[in-house]
């Protein structure tokens, strides 16, 4: 395919991978821009199309469902594309003036497409300039489902189950929250570095970065172009992790020379952190299914300098089938991070909200409930779990931990906020009693929950 080398045929190129073979957004964009030789300022450029117009892709159709004579789920795959592109410049980037988003997205159609593509695509984007204010969206009292997942471009049945919890505004709230451009945030490695020292280096770098203000070894940053040719990152005095991610290892409070268990680890940030926080003293059993995401681990562990992980290749819901080995020695603490719905961090992962299905959260709480089952049988007299997901789901949350207590006697709920940073609780004092449950729109960072529970000691 003859495309042009600019973000725009970048974008386009992997959005048709996306629409037509159901690839990663990700893996599309990276696949993308090796493709394409694009200076810095374009491959960001080119990443904010493909995961802006893969977020919003719902409300886009339903925009140019309203200018075009022809169904957007009949049109070419090239067409429906470049007006997806276009639409999204013209509705949700202001920084792009409506000409160059008319008149590029009409180069890309022509170069990808047959004749009369580029004429379509024109023909569309001009009526939409034209005439904004002719698309609308159902209206919010009668159909509140149906307006919240048209104009957040959401799917029908997340609103719903959300609009059922938390009602109109907060689920308005959060599906907005959803469709923003989250910070990059990194965790400093601490076994190597402090984070005074390290926001000097990235910022004699260039790299715009500050303080992130609830987590004491979290730096958020601004503008990051350079971050990973940066010295700092090759010598692993950081790792890139959200705030609510890195609560989980506050909350499990490993002590340097325990042993812990870690289910699902890779690719390990949870993992690494929880090293450096025993300052990488005492003994870490990694498990994933996974041998090309252990092996993802065991780099970014290397990278960060980290020796007390110990990684297994093995489906962590069978774990006491492996009797007799590193497994079978009970741990002082172990961490549940099961695969979850991921409905927290929708706005890291623009294609998720597409990929998911109501069935989902009933087949992922089997494998949830049985790895939390796994780590109950291996902790010892006076061990902890702290069971975490990035959902926002009850069934995946309390639901799982509630369930658990009561097919676990010896197992009591520990409040998790004696452990949280002082900072993090002074700005939520609400959180962690007893789980901690944050979300992108209240808490500025990815949806997670935290939970703490502890094994009655023998008397």
């Amino acid at each position: 395919m003859n495309v042009p080398e600019n973000a725009r045929g970048a974008a386009l190129r992997a959005l048709i991978e996306i629409d037509e073979k159901g690839a990663y957004a990700a893996i599309a964009r990276d696949r993308a821009l090796r493709l394409a030789r694009l200076s810095a300022r374009d491959r960001a450029l080119a990443t904010e199309l493909v995961y802006g117009v893969t977020k919003m892709r719902k409300a886009l159709d339903h925009v140019i469902g309203v200018f075009a004579a022809r169904p957007i789920e009949r049109m070419d795959p090239v067409v429906r594309n470049a007006l997806r592109l276009g639409a999204y410049q013209v509705l949700c980037l202001a920084q792009v003036p409506v000409p160059v988003a008319v008149s590029e997205s009409v180069e890309i159609a022509r170069a990808f497409g047959h004749a009369g593509a580029a004429a379509f695509v024109n023909a569309v984007l001009r009526a939409l300039v034209r005439e904004p204010g002719k698309a609308v969206f159902p209206d919010a009292a009668t159909r509140p489902v149906d307006h919240i997942a048209l104009k957040y471009s959401h799917p029908e049945w997340m609103v719903s189950r959300w609009l059922a919890r938390f009602g109109f505004d907060e689920t308005a709230r959060l599906c907005a929250a959803n469709n923003e451009n989250p910070p990059v945030t990194v965790r400093v490695n601490t076994l190597k570095t402090s984070r005074d020292r390290l926001l000097e280096e990235l910022s004699a770098a260039g790299v715009e970065a500050r303080p992130s203000p609830h987590v004491p070894e979290a730096i958020e940053v601004r503008d990051g172009g350079g971050l990973f040719d940066h010295r700092s990152y090759h010598d692993g005095e950081f790792f890139v992790q959200d705030p609510s991610s890195m609560l989980v290892s506050y909350v499990l409070g490993p002590v340097p020379g325990e042993r812990l268990l870690d289910l699902a680890a890779a690719p390990g940030g949870k993992t690494t952190h929880m090293a450096e926080r025993m300052g990488d003293r005492g003994e870490i059993v990694a498990v994933d299914v996974h041998e090309h995401r252990i092996k993802l681990l065991e780099q970014n562990a290397k990278r960060l300098g980290i020796h007390s992980i110990t990684t297994v290749v093995r489906d962590a819901t069978r774990l006491l089938s492996g009797a007799g080995d590193i497994i079978s020695r009970p741990f002082d603490r172990a961490l549940v991070d099961p695969p979850c719905t991921g409905t927290g961090v929708l706005r890291r992962r623009p294609d998720l909200r597409w990929r998911r299905k109501p069935q989902d959260i009933a087949d992922l709480t089997r494998t949830q409930a049985n790895l939390l089952a796994v780590a109950g049988a291996q902790v010892k007299s006076g061990g902890v779990i702290v069971y975490s997901t990035c959902s926002i789901e009850p069934e995946e949350n309390a639901q799982i931990v509630e369930r658990f207590l009561e097919e676990h006697p010896d197992f009591s709920l520990d409040s998790v906020k004696p452990y949280l940073p002082r900072e993090f609780s002074q700005a939520f004092p609400e959180q962690g009693l007893p789980y901690v449950e944050t979300f992108p729109h209240i808490h500025a960072m990815d949806g997670f929950f935290i939970a703490r529970l502890v094994r009655h000691a023998n008397v």
